[in-house]
């Protein structure tokens, strides 16, 4: 393999290493928007 070829094998893994943050990244917001946030406890009244 010649330096062309390393180079383009280096933007591949590039894009798909970006590719999978993003990814990664959307998942994490959807599991925050999925998850209620708790309600607050309503302190007992003596």
């Amino acid at each position: 393999m010649d330096r062309r070829h390393w180079l383009l094998l280096l933007a591949a893994l590039a894009c798909i290493a970006g590719l999978l943050l993003w990814i990664g990244e959307i998942d994490l917001g959807m599991e925050d928007s999925i998850t209620p946030a708790p309600a607050p406890a309503a302190a007992p009244q003596s």
